[in-house]
């Protein structure tokens, strides 16, 4: 328990991938809080009890709430640009993140990195939070880049 107070209670995320496009149009998934849940599958993986996406679910204002077994997440995008969007989320009306997905071209592929940093404002057991969250986000980062490949490679082959 001790080991948990001395813990940082803030977590940072990077993680990249390229996609063998220039079209950036085919990683409009990325910009869109209703496909977020279908790329990170998070009604197989995290079992939402409700989930709840704005119309239209992409754009600067677009939200989702969804109710979840750990509590409310609270995703809106604040920022969006054509090689980039911002996004604030908020957990139990209490620990805040704010994200960042940048598209970076080279010659014939896009780069996209996503990222995130945030805090668990819990004295006792944060930086235990802070860790779990951490590697749990990591991995809904690469399910969703993962899945994203494997639907672009699908359609280039049909």
């Amino acid at each position: 328990m001790v080991t948990g107070l001395l813990l940082p209670h803030k977590y940072q995320l990077k993680q990249q991938t390229s996609f063998a496009t220039t079209d950036l149009e085919q990683l409009s998934p990325l910009l869109d809080l209703k496909r977020w849940s279908e790329l990170m599958v998070w009604q197989r993986i995290s079992k939402p009890q409700n989930m709840y996406f704005s119309s239209p679910s992409y754009g600067i204002g677009a939200h989702a709430l969804i109710d979840h077994h750990f509590g409310k997440i609270e995703l809106t995008i604040t920022k969006q640009t054509e090689l980039e969007m911002q996004f604030s989320v908020l957990f139990d009306n209490e620990h805040s993140a704010k994200g960042q997905l940048l598209f970076i071209r080279h010659n014939n592929s896009i780069m996209v990195v996503w990222q995130m940093n945030g805090a668990i404002n819990s004295p006792l057991l944060g930086g235990y939070a802070a860790l779990y969250v951490e590697y749990y986000l990591q991995q809904m980062m690469i399910s969703a880049f993962n899945n994203l490949q494997t639907e672009l490679k699908l359609r280039a082959a049909i």
